[in-house]
């Protein structure tokens, strides 16, 4: 199935209107959408291509811009954003990273990209992305919703599902998990996948399968020998060929199982 062309839409949020990239499928609405949350880089080509992706498998797919109204982003590269969210959130270990990852032309742009991460205002992106799935609620050509997102927006899935929000599905990649205490407010199956060599992240998963279990949910997981990102864009130093392989066919059956044939409740 062939998707037309993607579009730039508006969406209307409490923090300003946003943009989000938008493919359309070819066959005829209403349709299953899927809503997917870019990485710490933003939307880059390679998220832009994997939207079309899943517009020609069927999905209205849509993909919110949330740094659209943040001008220090602007200022700094994707992939050195990328570097800079690997040095993690200690102080004293980002500055040894630093000094020894990088040379004398990289390090004042990897440490400016880290400083911009640290003052991002990230309290509001679960707005931004509520805002985003009541856009696509309120239209006639939707007839449900699922969710994808990688590393915040892994994260930001796992909010949007403990709102209560109306989704059939969510796949979460390499995010930290929401409020356990919150879990019981989510309403659809959701599936993760998460890397061996990401600790900050990994070890706290059995938590969450725990908590839903106990809250009866669908959760299932997997663990791939790799490290954060490792499903991003293939000129990033965390990509695996292997586990994004691997992980996306298990993606695209559980989008099946729960998405594609799937109507609001």
């Amino acid at each position: 199935m062939q998707a037309n062309n993607g579009d730039w839409v508006s969406i209307p949020t409490a923090h300003g209107t946003i943009r989000g990239y938008r493919v359309k499928p070819s066959g005829p609405p209403p349709w299953p959408a899927l809503l997917i949350i870019h990485a710490v880089m933003g939307v880059d080509a390679y998220i832009e291509n994997l939207t079309a992706q899943f517009a020609a498998e069927g999905y209205l797919a849509l993909t919110p811009d949330i740094y659209t109204n943040d001008p220090g982003y602007k200022q700094h590269e994707p992939l050195h954003i990328e570097m800079a969210a690997h040095l993690g959130t200690d102080r004293a270990k980002q500055k040894e990273q630093l000094d020894q990852d990088f040379d004398d032309v990289l390090r004042p742009k990897i440490s400016a990209a880290r400083d911009w991460i640290n003052n991002r205002p990230t309290t509001s992106y679960i707005d931004l992305i509520s805002a985003t799935f009541d856009y696509l609620h309120a239209r006639d050509d939707v007839r449900a919703i699922g969710t994808m997102g990688f590393c915040m927006g892994g994260r930001l899935v796992g909010e949007l599902a403990v709102t209560g929000a109306d989704l059939a599905a969510g796949v979460i990649y390499y995010g930290g998990p929401p409020k356990l205490e919150e879990i019981p407010n989510v309403r659809c199956p959701l599936e993760g996948h998460y890397a061996s060599h990401d600790p900050g992240i990994t070890k706290r998963i059995p938590a969450l399968a725990e908590a839903m279990k106990a809250a009866g949910k669908d959760f299932t997981y997997y663990i791939y020998e790799a490290s954060h990102g490792f499903s991003l864009s293939p000129h990033t130093p965390s990509h695996d060929e292997a586990a994004t392989k691997l992980s996306m066919g298990r993606v695209r059956a559980f989008l099946e199982k729960h998405l594609r044939h799937a109507t609001f409740r």
